[in-house]
């Protein structure tokens, strides 16, 4: 699996899956999500109002071709109260999202990290649990495994928390080399903390 990293903003750069975490009390949305709703003219924000997208943990809401954004195809992955946020629900969350990414046959995917900044959880921990729920699924398959892209989407201030969060993956998971953290080095080498 190769994992990239960008802090271009999100709805300039191109995704073919842009995957975004909504949490059910937060009307409107806010972080990354809340900037994508923001361009979609408030689209994310009016199907919340009219409860067709609840953020309820493990809802899922596809948006193909949204329009105004890069991305192929949004993807809203629900995740429950803020309050509620923990590792392991960020962890099955992004499980979940490998399963569905790979269910679509898509061999490549950018995502958030969810409650970054807003919750009590470390940026680090939530890129650990995120990037090891991906792994965990795909490695059911090496083929898969081989061949994913998956792309974090942050901005500057989260990338010292994305750094470590790399590194507690590598002390965690015996990933043997099949994670290839070669483009997200190479963005985070640049930037001294």
């Amino acid at each position: 699996m190769q994992l990239n990293l960008t802090i271009d903003p999100p709805d300039l750069a191109a995704h073919r899956c842009l995957v975004l975490g909504i949490f059910s009390d937060e009307k409107p949305p806010r972080g990354l999500c809340g900037m994508i709703d923001w361009r979609l003219n408030g689209l994310i924000g009016r199907e919340i109002r009219s409860q067709k997208i609840l953020g309820s943990f493990r809802e899922k809401v596809l948006i193909p071709h949204p329009g105004r954004v890069g991305a192929e195809i949004l993807f809203l992955f629900g995740m429950g109260p803020v309050a509620q946020i923990t590792y392991d629900r960020i962890y099955t969350a992004a499980y979940d999202v490998a399963m569905a990414v790979d269910k679509m046959r898509l061999g490549e995917f950018s995502f958030d990290l969810p409650g970054a900044g807003r919750t009590e959880l470390a940026t680090a921990g939530i890129v650990e649990a995120m990037i090891t729920g991906i792994f965990d699924y795909m490695s059911t398959d090496i083929q898969k495994l081989a061949s994913m892209n998956a792309c974090v989407v942050t901005s500057e201030p989260f990338l010292k928390g994305v750094a470590q969060g790399i590194q507690q993956f590598h002390n965690h998971v015996r990933h043997l080399g099949s994670v290839d953290f070669s483009a997200a080095a190479e963005r985070l080498a640049d930037k001294s903390w």
